[in-house]
């Protein structure tokens, strides 16, 4: 298992408007991703006789699959709790996850934003692993520490990256089977009552389908980010060193002035 650290120091809503408001992220960001069945929305690079540079599937909640080229990636793909609020993984999607069926086979790798039970299940997360012998896994250490618990992990360590970042570390780059990754730690929403949540946000840079063009297509997933500023002022350098392709914040970014200056300033 590869540790990595840093190095430097609601108000309910409804399910469907949950829904609404993450189909509504699908298709403000970007006119560069493609989605599948009812819950995702198709808008093409530049022109609608080209060929979509990528694919953004919507499973429920803030999970998420993005497709470029041969590569396919999953964000907070198993989780059992809804708190009453969200949408939880419909049974076939989960089923065709599990058995590796089109579009979502061939998974390079899974990232875990928190450890919370409407984003992962641990025991999910290692059947899958064990199942599928290729899959990385990039968690936050807090996720990875209820994996340990569970009989069979030993088998799956090796492809299990654990980030370890406190609140106001520098941002940290890496690269797992080829997927350049950037991971900072941005506050569960509700902060400062939930500081001890280790919530990371993930820049996950995937190869380009045009081999005309250069450079990488770059997807931000927030997980529970805070909207307040002061987390995301100080990483403006940050943001700005990577053009984004397609960002993923929460819905409550779209509920307040804050959180709509932040999801601008994330999503350039």
């Amino acid at each position: 298992m590869q540790s990595i650290r840093a190095t430097s120091s609601l108000s309910k809503k409804a399910m469907v408007a949950s829904i609404a408001i993450v189909l509504c992220i699908l298709s403000f960001f970007s006119n560069q991703a493609s989605g599948h069945e009812t819950h995702s929305r198709e808008a093409l690079s530049h022109s609608e006789a080209q060929k979509p540079t990528a694919t953004a599937n919507y499973l429920a909640n803030e999970g998420i699959l993005i497709s470029a080229g041969n590569v396919k990636v999953l964000f907070d793909p198993f989780f059992h709790n809804d708190y009453n609020i969200y949408q939880l993984v419909p049974d076939k999607t989960l089923k065709a996850i599990m058995n590796n069926e089109a579009p979502y086979n061939d998974i390079s790798a899974i990232f875990v934003s928190h450890a919370h039970g409407d984003h992962f299940a641990e025991q999910d997360m290692l059947d899958y692993m064990l199942k599928h012998s290729a899959v990385e896994l990039i968690a936050p250490a807090q996720a990875i520490a209820e994996m340990l618990k569970l009989d069979g992990f030993d088998k799956v360590k090796n492809r299990v990256t654990k980030i370890e970042l406190a609140y106001e570390d520098a941002p940290i780059s890496f690269t797992v089977k080829g997927i350049k990754v950037d991971a900072v730690r941005i506050p569960h929403a509700g902060w400062p009552g939930r500081a001890d949540v280790s919530n990371i946000v993930f820049r996950v840079g995937l190869p380009q389908v045009d081999k005309d063009k250069r450079g990488l297509l770059t997807f931000i997933h927030m997980g529970d980010a805070d909207p307040n500023d002061k987390h995301f002022r100080p990483l403006r350098a940050f943001w700005e060193a990577q053009k984004t392709t397609v960002a993923f914040p929460p819905y409550w970014f779209f509920l307040t002035n804050t959180g709509r200056s932040e999801e601008r300033r994330v999503g350039k």
